[in-house]
């Protein structure tokens, strides 16, 4: 089943990667169209770090940095935000 965004169709790549990371526990925050003209998204997903430890490997999506995925067929991005993790330390008050 295809998902859309303002009647722009999520490209198979990018749904494949949202339920790869759904799965993995993160929380799409933020889903909106950058370009109608070529049905370019910008997907604000987030998570624990530690849920990632496999490297993602889907045809079509390409891995600019730590947090940012991108398709190669409409240029969609998708940014994930990281939330805390088990390294990091809370001061005592």
């Amino acid at each position: 089943m295809s998902r859309y965004v303002d009647k722009c169709e999520v490209c198979p790549p990018i749904e494949k990667l949202l339920n790869y990371l759904k799965n993995k526990g993160m929380t799409v925050e933020e889903m909106r169209v950058e370009d109608y003209h070529f049905h370019e998204l910008y997907v604000k997903i987030s998570g624990n770090k530690n849920e990632l430890t496999e490297e993602i490997k889907i045809n079509k999506i390409k891995k600019v940095s730590d947090t940012i995925f991108m398709c190669e067929c409409h240029w969609s991005i998708v940014a994930i935000e990281w939330r805390g993790s088990v390294l990091d330390v809370t001061p005592f008050a």
